[in-house]
């Protein structure tokens, strides 16, 4: 990808970010609120524990974190839904919690955020750049994970992680520099913009991201694209969408394409 084009795409995903971002803010600001919540918890939580000197109280602000990255991760499926057009901007407060709706969601992200930790840190004991790498390739794993649930199909952990690693060929580096291009904004929230504008605005970009790629992929799908829509039980259905996804033939994939991690 040339980097005119690259420029020119993240432009126009971070653009629907701040677009969606602007007309419906305190959906977003009900959305966020129990990551927030869990924040402010585990900083003065962290400040105690270290005045006390409870070393104890480190287990209690790592559930937190923990917790607090499986609820962003249902946020993110969320904002999905919202890019493709097959979301609403309502009920924020129960779309906070959809990591928790479906028990596949929650122990899928789960375990592939554990995996993927794994294979990450691996990695990086070899060198600090081939871990980094490896993680922006196993960025999507997860969202792969849910398209695949929420299509009825079967899925192996290592699997969505070879896809994702597919899905991210040729695009690390446009994905790293989105990344990068946020650290203005986030210097800027301790001067001036608050983080919960900021913060919203750089995970719907980075869903938009997926988005894209997905859409992408099916293009290239000997099978064709599939199309999922959520009707209001939360429960997937094909029909019609505005967006395809990314969702190639797991039978296609060798025993060996998925042990190169």
């Amino acid at each position: 990808m040339q980097e005119e084009t690259m420029t020119s795409r993240r432009r126009q995903l971070k653009r629907d970010a701040k677009g969606f971002l602007d007309s419906n803010f305190s959906f977003y600001l009900l959305l966020f609120l129990p990551v927030y919540i869990l924040g402010i918890a585990s900083f003065f939580g962290s400040m105690a524990f270290n005045l006390n000197d409870n070393t104890a109280g480190g287990n209690w602000l790592s559930l937190l974190s923990l917790v607090s990255s499986l609820l962003a991760v249902g946020i993110s499926f969320v904002m999905i839904d919202l890019q493709r057009g097959v979301g609403e901007f309502s009920e924020p407060v129960s779309k906070s919690f959809t990591i928790f709706n479906r028990g596949a969601y929650f122990l899928g992200s789960l375990a592939l955020m554990i995996i993927v930790w794994i294979f990450t840190f691996l990695w990086s004991l070899l060198l600090i750049v081939p871990g980094i790498v490896k993680s922006l390739a196993y960025s999507q794993a997860i969202f792969i994970y849910r398209d695949y649930l929420d299509q009825g199909k079967k899925i192996g952990f290592l699997e969505a992680i070879t896809l994702s690693r597919k899905m991210m060929d040729g695009h690390k580096w446009e994905y790293f520099v989105m990344g990068l291009s946020f650290i203005g904004w986030s210097l800027a929230c301790i001067i001036v913009i608050p983080i919960i504008w900021v913060y919203p605005y750089m995970n719907q970009t980075f869903a938009n991201f997926y988005v894209k790629l997905a859409a992408e992929g099916a293009e290239t799908t000997d099978d064709g694209p599939t199309i999922v829509t959520s009707d209001d039980s939360g429960k997937s259905k094909s029909g019609s969408a505005p967006t395809e996804t990314f969702y190639p033939d797991s039978k296609s994939h060798s025993d060996d394409d998925l042990h190169q991690e």
